[in-house]
């Protein structure tokens, strides 16, 4: 038994934006020589990261490679570890360990409900997005996962972390439900500080997982709800087909009977308002929107998290047209159901339509937040990857494709041509602020310009994260001379 995939061909590294140095991506290098034999793991890790899209799932912004590596670019999240939170503050109290398995469950029940398996949980693979206390969890590294073409799909390696691993993986034969288990033995430990099975051989420790030995006993667990140990006997059953889903685990009293986040009514109206502003705007604006998201604080973002949460009724990682009934009528925003059909109509949304989370923050973010001539300059760049100052299309081709979204070639000449307004063929910064209702501001920057020398987005600083060696390795990631992967 033993864990492969990419995860230790690969090296993570801190990125910061040279025109800001406080905002810090991660960004995982893999050495092409190191990857030929396994190019087919790498190609899949990325394929399942750009479509994910949650606030409990690290965010994936681009890919890049050069002459010897391929870098994937993805949200920083400064808080470290689960578990090494735990160690320094001594343990989490019951109502935090609540907490911070909802949102370990939401995050597995929306990779599952897209046949995603991820196949190695874990408190190491859960970070937390900043050092706040209240600061949200980020379930990482998609180097083991695998996508099902048929929920009834079996799998046979032996992957994962042993200590973490369900009974019918190491009997070679498992799907999705393993990850389940991986999640009641990570429950488990964050509620105790111990391992539910552990021994001293690989053999012994196989040998009592499958026969799913493991008790409550010891002094660390007499303070433990009966709740909370019932939930793990549910996920710790060594049959899959009677294990709690992330669904049930979901629904149970432990997670149900918490007290319930403060309400976010009074903020309904507004949200409505900007969502339906912005299912209007222009393709282009929009992805200028998604790109400012990424400059707010982990403090901002919590906000707007907290507000999607409030509507994402259904736990999906989504938010359906159900949620955004119940809402309305919770709010008393639309009183009767011709009101809310109304607003529904006017958002833009049918039965079928999900807003993702991206969308929301995007939509949802206070202008204010991003109104400076530094972060609209830089966000201009980012498309600018030329660094001739005006925009083309086939910019915005390779932008699109660095991010994986799937835009055609006519979609994409449309989209610039709605900002283009001088008809030029090209956007202009002008255009740009223009296109953002900022021509003040263009003119504050382009006076300014010069004084600043701004730089742009793609150029990011990479250093060494690992804390192995003191050398600082410093590589520049240059928009115009990378190529994607």
């Amino acid at each position: 038994m033993h864990q492969t995939g990419l995860g230790h061909y690969g090296q993570v590294r801190i990125a910061t934006l040279i025109s800001n140095p406080q905002k810090k991506f991660a960004v995982k290098t893999i050495a092409k020589d190191r990857t030929t034999k396994d190019f087919h793991l790498l190609n899949s890790e990325i394929e399942i990261f750009r479509e994910l899209d949650h606030p409990n799932i690290v965010k994936f912004y681009e890919t890049y490679q050069d002459d010897r590596s391929f870098h994937i670019v993805m949200e920083y999240c400064s808080g470290g570890e689960l578990l090494e939170r735990m160690t320094n503050q001594g343990g989490f109290d019951e109502q935090e360990c609540s907490v911070i398995m909802e949102k370990a469950f939401s995050a597995v029940k929306y990779l599952h409900e897209r046949g995603i398996v991820h196949r190695d949980i874990k408190p190491e693979n859960f970070l937390f997005a900043s050092q706040d206390p209240d600061a949200e969890i980020k379930l990482i590294d998609f180097g083991l996962s695998k996508r099902l073409t048929d929920p009834n799909e079996q799998l046979h390696s032996k992957l994962g972390t042993p200590l973490y691993v369900a009974p019918e993986v190491l009997r070679g034969q498992y799907d999705y439900r393993a990850d389940y288990w991986s999640l009641g033995v990570t429950m488990y430990i964050i509620l105790s500080g111990r391992f539910p099975f552990d021994e001293e051989t690989t053999a012994e420790l196989c040998s009592k997982i499958i026969a799913g030995k493991y008790s409550f006993a010891g002094e660390e667990w007499k303070a433990i709800s009966k709740k909370a140990k019932n939930l793990i006997s549910k996920l710790l059953v060594t049959d899959p087909r009677k294990r709690y889903t992330a669904q049930q685990a979901l629904e149970h009293p432990w997670i149900k009977d918490r007290l319930p986040p403060p309400s976010e009514v009074k903020a309904t109206s507004m949200i409505i308002q900007n969502l339906k502003q912005f299912r209007t705007i222009q393709k282009f604006k929009k992805e200028v929107l998604n790109i400012l998201v990424t400059f707010l604080s982990e403090k901002e973002i919590k906000k707007l998290t907290e507000a999607f949460r409030y509507c994402d009724r259904g736990n999906t990682g989504e938010i359906t047209v159900d949620d955004l009934k119940r809402v309305l009528k919770e709010s008393h925003f639309g009183s009767t159901q011709q009101e809310i059909d109304k607003i529904l109509e006017e958002l833009g949304i049918n039965d079928q339509d999900t807003i993702r989370y991206s969308e929301f923050l995007a939509a949802t973010m206070d202008s204010k937040l991003y109104l400076s001539k530094e972060t609209i300059w830089t966000a201009f760049k980012f498309f600018d990857i030329d660094n001739s100052n005006v925009i083309t299309v086939e910019n915005v081709q390779e932008v699109m494709k660095r991010a994986g979204k799937n835009y055609s070639d006519n979609e994409i000449r449309a989209m610039v041509q709605e900002v283009d307004f001088r008809k030029g063929g090209k956007i202009s910064f002008e255009e740009f602020c223009q296109m953002l209702g900022l021509e003040t501001l263009q003119k504050e920057v382009n006076m300014k310009l010069e004084e600043q020398k701004l730089t742009s987005l793609g150029d990011v600083v990479l250093r060494r994260s690992t804390s192995s060696s003191p050398e600082k390795a410093i590589i520049s990631i240059r928009c115009v001379d990378e190529k994607v992967v």
